[in-house]
């Protein structure tokens, strides 16, 4: 099977049914396939081939989705890239890829005319704009290409389960990004998983507020919802008020939403005031949610929340089901019905050894395997042979499983505190701080420090303005919460933790941040 097969098959079965919203436009699914089939057309007259790929440089929108599923239909390999790049940093992606397509908004015009003069691999620019005087001269413009009659002839080409439908780049945060290759084998299995574990149906209605450059959002939400033949109602630019009044006008049933977005609608002043009684679920990862927050989220928001921990790599591993959330809380619940999950002893010194499995209750590395693995790193064979071995992808998150069987993470390997010759895992310390008052949110990292080595940091975001460094130090130790050596010698304050796309906090950056090389949201 194929996407393209997926949406094919969809259309059959639903062609009046409700398939996409995107502002004040609706259309059904078979008038949605009729302009998707128009923009592919219009790719094969500019040359497009299967296995070529198309970058695709958009806010989330019926543009970006209907460019991806453009080019399911061509065989060709689409390329999403975050809408936040800058011009270098996109350009490194295009020319790595080598992509001869270039789809952009209209917001990222200026940055494509720039990328437009350092990579040579693009032969066509498409802008994304209802202005038609707006668009640059030399590049097309998108609405005239999925309005128009292009030739006719054979679409369906039939990719196999093995050929690529997506190279979906990382987020750098380690190095330079790098292409994950999914092929139509891998999304494939990452929908039915979720259509599975969510128990998604066709009287569905979507919510995305999600980037759809995110596996997150694409290939583990969009697509499992095109599948059932549910419909999909995409926000342009995350705002809670208008996540709020779109749950209750369109009725929505299902959103996907990281832990701060939860925290957005809980703590958004005019919550109440808003019916979205329908929302029947609500899935989320990418970051621990506190008891007080869960307890929220059942009792007031939507009583079904699911959490899911997966990457590019392997998406939707492990997953919680909403009747362990709060009893399991912390937990990312067991391997997905598609998934097989490990943890393993890192032995520095060793080669590691997928069954070297550590006993339950101690930590180790997380090591998984599935259909939904991906095929490797985009032109990185050392890169891919080092994150690869026989099938398991090592993940690099630190993971204990307890004696029933639940998962629970401790951080990256490279997130580890060594301070005074103890270790000390960063989540530790995070899950005690979550239940301090006047703790809205927290990060802890270990900063360098010439005589321990390293000192434990907690990063604060505040509830209460009055929290004050010697509190939080204060609750870490009362009541044998945690080994004194444990406790944040340093405490800052800020406005906000950078973030993600996949809403996981950018420790780097907090590192960044406390060397004064970057106070944007430090106080």
């Amino acid at each position: 099977m194929n996407i393209a097969q997926i949406l094919r098959a969809s259309v059959e079965r639903n062609p009046d049914r409700l398939a996409l919203v995107f502002g004040y436009r609706r259309w059904t699914y078979a008038a949605w396939f009729a302009r998707i089939e128009r923009m592919a057309r219009a790719l094969r007259k500019l040359g497009v081939r299967p296995g070529d790929r198309v970058a695709l440089f958009l806010w989330s929108s019926e543009f970006s989705v209907t460019s991806y599923f453009a080019c399911q239909l061509l065989g060709a390999v689409a390329v999403p890239l975050n809408h936040r790049l800058s011009a270098s940093e996109a350009a490194f992606i295009i020319e790595d890829s080598g992509a001869r397509v270039l789809i952009y908004g209209k917001a990222m015009t200026d940055v494509a005319r720039k990328i437009e003069n350092k990579v040579r691999s693009v032969h066509d620019f498409i802008c994304c704009a209802n202005d038609d005087n707006f668009v640059p001269h030399g590049h097309h413009h998108f609405e005239t290409l999925a309005e128009t009659e292009h030739e006719t002839g054979f679409l369906n080409l039939d990719p196999k389960s093995d050929d690529i439908s997506a190279l979906v780049y990382t987020s750098g945060t380690t190095g330079r990004p790098k292409g994950v290759i999914h092929t139509h084998g891998n999304d494939i299995a990452i929908a039915m998983n979720c259509v599975m574990e969510y128990g998604l149906k066709k009287r569905d209605t979507a919510l995305h507020i999600a980037p759809l450059y995110h596996v997150g959002g694409m290939q583990a939400y969009f697509i499992p919802h095109l599948l059932v033949g549910g419909a999909n109602v995409v926000i342009g630019k995350y705002d809670t008020g208008k996540t709020l009044d779109t749950i209750q006008t369109e009725g929505v049933t299902t959103l996907f939403a990281v832990p701060s977005q939860i925290q957005d609608m809980l703590h958004f002043p005019d919550f109440k005031s808003y019916d979205i009684s329908t929302l029947r679920l609500i899935t989320t990862g990418g970051a621990a949610i506190s008891s007080a927050a869960m307890e929220r989220v059942i009792g007031e928001l939507c009583p079904n929340i699911y959490n899911g921990y997966g990457m590019t790599e392997a998406s939707l591993s492990l997953i919680l089901h909403p009747e362990d959330a709060l009893e399991r809380l912390g937990s990312c619940g067991k391997p997905s019905l598609i998934t097989q999950a490990r943890v393993i002893s890192n032995d520095p010194d060793g080669e590691v050894n997928p069954n070297n499995t550590v006993p339950r209750g101690q930590i180790g590395q997380l090591i998984v395997r599935g259909p939904q693995v991906m095929e490797g790193y985009w032109n990185r064979p050392f890169e891919t042979a080092k994150k690869l071995k026989a099938g398991w992808v090592y993940t690099d998150d630190l993971f204990s499983q307890d004696t029933d069987g639940f998962y629970y993470f401790h951080g990256r390997t490279d997130d580890m505190i060594v301070s005074g010759g103890e270790n000390i895992y960063p989540r530790e310390v995070e899950d005690v701080l979550s239940h301090c008052p006047g703790v809205r949110d927290v990060s802890v990292i270990g900063v360098p420090d010439a005589k321990w080595g390293q000192v434990v940091t907690a990063c604060v975001v505040r509830s209460d303005p009055g929290l004050t460094a010697d509190v939080v130090r204060d609750f870490c130790v009362r009541g044998d919460r945690l080994a004194a050596f444990k406790k944040p010698r340093r405490v800052e304050f800020f406005d906000c933790l950078p973030l993600n796309p996949s809403g996981k906090v950018q420790k780097n950056r907090l590192l960044e941040m406390m060397a004064g090389a970057n106070e944007k949201c430090a106080k």
